[in-house]
């Protein structure tokens, strides 16, 4: 009896799929090409490793992968077709896509062009938000999970722990996902959201525009606790030809706070196709990008803290977009503040007098326990404060919930050991006076802006091509559906204009790989190739269709005409014509003429062609040169 479980070449695997060859190995699965001996057609099968095949937690977690992974269709995401188990071993049948992965491709190319790393980065978004609305996260977002096609099309894979509902198996205080790649709240164990699968996007596109991860470490937990502790250093200080907006992009997607990053695919993906446009970025974006790059820039002591711990009952509720901005200003404010004093004491003041002011440092100033005080008075908290020695920085928060004057949380937290002086910052709610932002994605304009005008707010519209949302309905929106909002606020829309237009990029004078790769620069693909003999070189571009310059959508495929070289004519005979007339015969042929002379002793000779090279009726390229030898009559005898 045969082995249905064989996976070395040529073998039958569950008497349906031949296997090819290997493709790769991680810590969970083997993965093999295989051909579908039923439909007919490539397919790639994951096999669970021998080593968990008799873990009930690796099946579960397997399993669920294909679960999850079979309910999203989306041409950026790779596709699961079947998962099963044969003679005790599981495995999954997905989609085979030729290609590398986005890994191999940072390896060898980093730092890619801004234009092409937005292009990549779209494309995986444009699969997460698919996801998202399943209520899938995929948890390890990182180039070795993208697969980037010969055509520059890019499929996201692996959603083997991705948190789908009621699926869900992280245990409390576990991390699950690659150190390089995780966002602060899934290294420290807690439950995550779409924000952290967009910081995760944030990091690919940090190494795709600097060749490398913003944290790194000899141990896993050493680069975890980075992304928790450490503010990352600005992009643009490792590669100063990234654009200003990009990098605020990015900086905001990377920031500790899940509440201040981008809170959807979509809101992310706006911002980038802005800077592809060369527009501004929305002024949330550009404000906590910079915040994010000046604390970066803070010495090692006054780097980001973790994020102000949510009151309890509160996890779930968005904060005003406008609070946050002035919460992350306070914030660059103090760490400003805080490093100037420590220069300032370090150096004793101006002046160089005897007798220098004392200074007070963190290694020598009294140590106190922070106290408790949310759930406090705003005055109660203060004096609490005050009486350990601290100080208090208020920051204003609406709350439609919370009683007024209530301490809702604090920074830092209690029983944390600060110097005598320190600032403890405490959210204060304020009485409430806030709409909430309704959902207009998907509607028309006209709908948009009328449920939004009924909600007591400006309506800001943008435009931008897309295609996938037809013309005239809203495509994005910021703030996100659900933000509270003080009445007047503005809200931006982003409506389509239909699938996008770009200018058709010139190719003709290019070799077929150069052309191949400004297509892809431009969205665009390569089409059908044809040959014909022309004067350009061997390989080159000589005609296209649509033409440069034409208005095209994303995804136009262009043909192109490539030379074959010069084509090859007959030479003319032209021994015993006057020089006069074998030159212009040649050259109307297309050849080069070579002319030289030879004594005759024939008068009659004199002026005339008496031989050529090549011979009259063999064919050459055309731009060859032909020799012809006339005749030069001296008077003398020739021997």
């Amino acid at each position: 009896m045969s082995d249905r479980t064989d996976t070395s070449p040529d073998a039958l695997f569950d008497g349906r799929y031949r296997i090819v060859r290997r493709l790769g190995q991680g810590g969970m699965a083997r993965v093999f090409l295989a051909q579908d001996e039923s439909l007919h057609r490539p397919v790639a099968i994951k096999v669970l490793a021998d080593r968990h095949s008799d873990d009930p937690h690796f099946i579960e977690r397997f399993q669920r992968e294909a679960r999850a992974a079979a309910r999203l269709n989306h041409p950026n995401i790779v596709q699961v077709y079947d998962h099963a188990q044969v003679d005790g071993a599981s495995y999954i049948v997905q989609e085979y896509v030729e290609g590398e992965t986005l890994k191999e491709l940072i390896r060898r190319e980093a730092p890619l062009e801004a234009r092409r790393a937005i292009t990549i980065a779209l494309q995986i978004l444009a699969a997460l938000r698919v996801a998202h609305q399943q209520g899938v996260i995929h948890r390890d977002v990182k180039p070795q999970n993208i697969l980037v096609q010969p055509d520059g099309k890019v499929k996201v894979a692996d959603f083997g722990i991705a948190s789908a509902g009621e699926t869900e198996m992280t245990e409390a205080g576990s991390i699950v996902g690659t150190a390089q790649y995780l966002a602060p709240e899934q290294a420290r164990g807690l439950p995550v959201g779409p924000p952290a699968d967009l910081y995760a996007v944030g990091i690919v596109l940090y190494e795709m525009l600097s060749g490398r991860v913003p944290f790194e470490g000899d141990a896993a937990v050493t680069v975890a606790m980075r992304h928790v502790q450490e503010a990352p250093e600005p992009l643009g200080d490792r590669n100063p030809l990234v654009p200003a907006a990009l990098e605020a992009v990015v900086m905001r997607a990377l920031v500790k706070d899940p509440r201040q990053r981008y809170q959807s695919a979509d809101e992310m993906g706006v911002d980038l196709d802005r800077v592809r446009q060369g527009l501004p970025v929305s002024d949330e974006t550009a404000v906590i990008g910079a915040a994010t790059i000046a604390m970066a820039r803070q010495p090692t002591e006054t780097m980001v803290a973790p994020p102000l711990p949510a009151r309890e009952g509160q996890a779930a509720r968005q904060g005003n977009p406008n609070r946050r901005r002035l919460w992350v200003l306070l914030a660059v404010l103090v760490v400003i503040a805080a490093g100037a004093v420590a220069g300032w004491a370090l150096v004793g003041g101006e002046g160089g007098g005897e007798d220098p002011l004392p200074t007070t440092t963190a290694e020598t100033a009294a140590q106190v326990s922070v106290p408790e005080v949310v759930g406090l008075k705003e005055a109660e908290a203060v004096a609490a404060l005050k009486r350990v020695g601290l100080d208090a920085l208020v920051i204003p928060v609406e709350d439609a919930e919370a009683p007024e004057g209530e301490v809702l949380a604090q920074r830092p937290v209690a029983g944390q050991l600060l110097a005598e002086g320190s600032v403890v910052e405490i959210e204060v709610a304020t009485a409430p006076g806030v709409v909430v932002v309704p959902n207009v994605v998907g509607a028309s304009l006209e709908e948009a802006r009328s449920v939004l005008e009924d909600a007591k707010l400006i309506v800001r519209i943008l435009e931008a091509a897309s295609n996938s949302v037809p013309a005239g309905s809203v495509i994005a929106q910021s703030p996100s559906a659900g933000v509270e909002l003080k009445p007047g606020s503005t809200v931006e829309i982003t409506v389509s204009t239909g699938q996008e237009q770009g200018a058709v990029p010139n190719l003709v004078g290019m070799d077929l790989t150069n052309a191949e790769n400004t297509l892809i620069a431009a969205d665009m693909t390569l089409g059908p190739v044809s040959e014909e003999p022309n004067d350009a070189p061997q390989g080159q571009v000589v005609a296209q269709s649509p033409a440069a310059g034409a208005a095209a959508p994303a995804g136009t495929a262009v043909s192109v005409v490539v030379s074959t070289g010069p084509a090859s004519v007959p030479v003319p005979s032209v021994v015993n014509l006057t020089r006069g007339d074998a030159e212009g015969q040649i050259t109307n042929a297309g050849f080069v003429v070579s002319t030289q002379e030879a004594a005759v002793s024939d008068p009659g000779q004199d002026g005339i062609v008496i031989s050529q090279n090549p011979a009259s009726g063999s064919s050459k390229p055309k731009g060859s040169t032909v020799t012809i030898v006339v005749g030069r009559y001296t008077g003398a005898a020739t021997s």
